[in-house]
């Protein structure tokens, strides 16, 4: 049986560090990851996302307030921060140098000891809020 929260802990590790040559030794090619409002990507485009979010958050990161599992299912609660200071074709205009933070959790579905589907769901309305991309509702 693989440690999921290893996995998971190592996973979160890509996001802060931007190492992305990692998630292929996480992921199966044909995972499929669900990050709305963003199309459904395999780990090619995942690791391409994640590449130009850590450039957007160099300082990014990461820390897992709550975890779970069954022997085909995993859950992972989390909170974030980072600093928009970094360009990113992920993100329209110029770095604000604003700081900001979410809080999410990933819903991971297992096969052989792989992932193999992912959800991720986060604040990402307050998250572009707070980092000065879109602005305040109300």
């Amino acid at each position: 049986m693989t440690d999921t929260a290893t996995t998971f802990e190592r996973f979160g590790e890509v996001w802060e560090t931007g190492d992305v040559d990692v998630v292929d030794e996480l992921l199966p090619a044909d995972v499929v990851y669900h990050l709305a409002p963003f199309p459904d990507m395999d780990r090619a485009g995942l690791k391409q996302f994640m590449s130009a979010f850590h450039d957007a958050f160099p300082d990014f990161s990461l820390t897992v307030q709550d975890a779970f599992d069954t022997d085909d299912r995993s859950a992972h609660r989390w909170s974030c921060r980072g600093t928009l200071t970094g360009d990113s074709g992920l993100l329209p205009g110029a770095p604000t140098g604003a700081a900001t933070e979410a809080t999410g959790c990933h819903i991971v579905a297992w096969r052989d000891g792989m992932p193999v589907e992912i959800w991720h769901h986060g604040d990402w309305l307050g998250w572009l809020q707070k980092a000065g991309v879109v602005p305040a509702l109300g």
